[in-house]
C-alpha cells in the first residue's frame, strides 16, 4: 500500500532490523556486566572502634620514679594496654587518653590542675572547659560510631580525709561520701546522655592501697581498717549502684585488687594483693605498678567485652 511507513520494506527495513539486533545484544551485554560490577564493588570499612579514657592518674598509668623522687606519666597504664587487647580482636582501634592526673569528681566537672602534668585535649579551667565537658562534646561528634569510654575516679575524694585519728577519719569519710556519690551521678548521666547507640560506658570502683600500712606500718592499724571497711563495705557498694543505674558497665577495681579479702590472719590476702599490685609497700605509693595495671585492663576488658562485641557486630 502506498500509504505504509517506509521502514516496513525493502531496504530500511533490513537496516532497522541490524539496528534493533546490535541493540538488543549491546544491552544484554551491559545487563549481564552489571551483577558483575555490583559483586566486586569495593566495601566501605566499619568506623574504628575508638576508646576514650577518662578519669584520674590511673587512667594516665602514673609511676612513681624513685622514692621521694615525684612521679611521672607512662605508657604502660591499663588504658594502653586495654586498647592492645581490642585491637588484636578487633583490628583498628583508637586510643584517646582524656585523663588529668590528680582529679576527683569535682575537678571532672569544673575543671583544675594535672599532677603531674599530663597533656588533655580540653583546657581544663572552668566547667566549661572540663574533663566531663568536654567528653560530653566528643561523644555527641563521635555520634553512633562504635566508641569505648572508660572511667576511674574517687579515690582522690577520699584523700583529704587521711587520718591517723580513726575518729576523725570516720566522720570525714561520713561527710564526703554523699559528695562523692552525687557528683558521680551528674558524669555518668551526663556521658550516658551525650552517648551514641554504639557507645559503651565502663566505670571502676574505689582500690584500697593503704591497707598494704598493716604489713609495713606508718598508720595506726584502727585507722587504716576503718578506712579499708567504709571503701569495701559502703563507697564501692554504692558507687556500683550509681553506675549501673545510670546505665553504665561495672569494673569491680576494688574486688579486683583485693578489697573485699578478709583481713584475717598474720598476712591478710587483702594486704598482700596492696603490696602485689600498688607501690605501697614498696615505695610508700598508692598508684598502680605494672602488675596492677595489667589487672585493671584485663577487668575493663571482661566488663566491656560482650557489648563492645555486640557495638561491633
Amino acid at each position: 500500500m502506498s500509504g505504509a511507513p517506509r521502514w516496513t520494506s525493502g531496504p530500511s527495513r533490513s537496516l532497522a532490523l541490524v539496528v534493533l539486533v546490535v541493540l538488543g545484544a549491546t544491552l544484554a551485554v551491559v545487563g549481564l556486566a552489571l551483577p558483575r560490577h555490583e559483586e566486586h564493588a569495593p566495601r566501605i570499612a566499619p568506623p574504628a572502634l575508638e576508646v576514650v579514657s577518662l578519669g584520674d592518674s590511673l587512667s594516665r598509668g602514673v609511676q612513681p620514679l624513685a622514692a621521694g623522687g615525684g612521679l611521672r606519666t607512662t605508657d604502660r597504664g591499663y588504658a594502653p594496654r586495654l586498647a592492645a587487647a581490642l585491637r588484636a580482636r578487633h583490628g583498628e582501634v583508637r586510643l584517646v587518653e582524656a585523663g588529668c592526673p590528680d582529679a576527683d569528681t569535682d575537678t571532672l566537672l569544673r575543671g583544675g590542675r594535672c599532677a603531674p602534668r599530663a597533656a588533655v585535649p580540653y583546657a581544663n579551667d572552668g566547667p566549661s572547659t572540663s574533663q566531663v565537658t568536654w567528653a560530653a562534646r566528643r561523644l555527641r561528634e563521635r555520634g553512633d560510631a562504635p566508641t569505648l569510654v572508660t572511667l576511674d575516679v574517687g579515690g582522690n575524694d577520699l584523700l583529704p580525709c587521711l587520718n591517723a585519728d580513726r575518729a576523725r577519719l570516720s566522720r570525714c569519710l561520713a561527710a564526703a561520701e554523699p559528695g562523692l556519690l552525687r557528683r558521680t551521678r551528674t558524669i555518668t548521666r551526663r556521658l550516658k546522655a551525650a552517648a551514641g547507640s554504639r557507645t559503651v560506658l565502663v566505670g571502676a570502683t574505689v582500690y584500697d592501697p593503704y591497707v598494704g600500712l598493716l604489713r609495713v606500718g606508718g598508720a595506726p592499724r584502727g585507722a587504716v581498717l576503718a578506712l579499708h571497711r567504709t571503701i569495701r563495705d559502703r563507697v564501692n557498694p554504692r558507687l556500683s549502684r550509681v553506675l549501673r543505674a545510670e546505665g553504665w558497665e561495672v569494673a569491680e577495681l576494688g574486688r579486683a585488687l583485693g578489697g573485699n579479702a578478709p583481713l584475717t590472719g598474720k598476712d591478710p590476702r587483702a594486704v598482700r594483693a596492696a603490696c602485689a599490685y600498688t607501690w605501697m609497700c614498696a615505695l610508700n605509693d598508692v598508684h598502680l605498678n605494672d602488675r596492677g595495671y595489667a589487672r585493671a585492663a584485663r577487668l575493663f576488658d571482661r566488663a566491656s567485652r560482650a557489648a563492645v562485641d555486640g557495638a561491633l557486630g
